[in-house]
């Protein structure tokens, strides 16, 4: 029977307080805080180089840290060996024995450590991993998904504290890394175990994380849950990091009623709900006014007069359109926005909504968020400087 942890007993949390890691002049990460729940999916989310990688093997006794402290529960481990901390970690490499079967892969930790019956918790493991019927299989007999299986397998066969994953999926193709995630997700909620898991997807993330932690440049940028980070960015870098996001500069002209309302170039006026803006809101002062692909309307001009009074809305042009199935993504040249783009369900589609099309885009304003201009509008996207040219740290 596999043991399920209390997830309300936090005296087994992760905490990093103050911990860094620098190497010569180069800073990995700066000082930072962070705790992890005991019993919670948690993932560290960012490009190569953000240093979220450094901060894994730190918790994993990997990388000595330069400043801080680390504790897993009540203990502090900062200077532990690996093998002396209750955690396991899962390598994108998996790192199976070729020579031996599943079943011995899975046992080796418990006969290293002198166990002489091994065959209950052997079992019990594999069929947690849906993989009774392989036991006898050499793991190149495997597939790449069940071969992550016998790792993830091989490292809670030891009962840690918790289990740190390393890009596990990152060798598998697309199809196969998205039953992983959730095959992943299922096995963390049966049997309760901490999960810390480095990823630079963010589907990846946002599909199998409680809660998620933006790294950027060796700080967490955001943290908080999928749904949070995606509804309410609060810098650029999350904005465009996580998903897409249309940035519209513009000038603060006056408040009511919880409201902010905007001039916006061309736009004319935008409505900004003052609980969903992270930037200060004097009057004339600037601020980004944010909005998702998928959350926009499009209508052709020739039916301007049939949208709803109340929405915010911006007229453009069609420059492109690429039909994906599930929608149609289109790329509009506004005034406001060079290349604004909207998300359109495939339910009824307009046939003169194509290139050259005069068009309304329009939404709720409650789907708008608020950022503070001083921010690059490019953070976060390929185009921004050391999102894709560092290497992974």
């Amino acid at each position: 029977m596999i043991t399920v942890t209390n997830k309300t007993d936090h005296g087994g949390d992760v905490r990093l307080t103050g911990i860094s890691k620098t190497y010569g002049s180069f800073t990995a990460v700066h000082p930072l805080d962070l705790t992890v729940p005991q019993g919670s999916f948690f993932a560290l989310l960012g490009a190569s180089g953000c240093g979220k990688t450094t901060t894994l093997r730190m918790i994993a006794g990997l990388e000595e840290p330069s400043s801080g402290t680390v504790f897993l529960g009540d203990q502090e481990v900062t200077h532990l060996p690996p093998y002396k901390r209750p955690v396991n970690t899962v390598f994108q490499s998996y790192a199976l024995f070729p020579h031996l079967d599943i079943f011995e892969n899975v046992a080796f930790g418990l006969r290293r450590r002198g166990i002489k019956s091994v065959k209950k918790q052997v079992e019990d493991m594999l069929d947690l991993v849906q993989l009774g019927e392989q036991a006898r299989k050499k793991p190149h007999q495997l597939s790449g998904g069940q071969q992550q299986r016998v790792a993830v397998a091989r490292a809670l066969i030891n009962h840690p504290k918790v289990l740190l994953l390393d890009e596990p999926l990152g060798a598998l193709d697309l199809k196969l890394r998205r039953q992983m995630q959730l095959e992943l997700k299922r096995i963390q909620t049966e049997v309760g175990i901490t999960f810390v898991h480095v990823t630079h997807d963010q589907e990846e993330a946002m599909t199998m994380a409680d809660t998620v932690a933006v790294m950027n440049a060796g700080r967490v940028e955001q943290l908080g849950s999928p749904t949070d980070l995606y509804e309410n960015p609060q810098t650029t870098f999350v904005a465009n990091f996580l998903g897409t996001s249309n940035l519209i500069e513009a000038e603060v002209d006056s408040k009511t009623n919880g409201d902010i309302v905007l001039k916006a170039g061309g736009a004319g006026k935008l409505v900004l709900p003052e609980a969903r803006c992270s930037a200060p809101t004097t009057t004339g002062g600037r601020v980004l006014v944010g909005v998702r692909p998928e959350k926009i309307s499009l209508t052709h001009a020739d039916e301007a007069g049939e949208i709803p009074e109340g929405r915010n809305r911006i007229t453009g042009r069609i420059a492109d359109s690429s039909f994906i199935g599930v929608s149609t993504q289109y790329v509009i040249d506004s005034p406001v926005c060079p290349e604004f783009e909207v998300y359109a369900q495939n339910i009824d589609r307009d046939a003169r909504l194509v290139p050259g099309a005069e068009v309304v885009l329009h939404w709720n304003p409650a789907h708008t968020f608020g950022l503070d201009a001083a921010q690059s509008l490019l953070a976060g996207t390929v185009d921004s400087a050391g999102i894709d040219e560092q290497a992974a740290v």
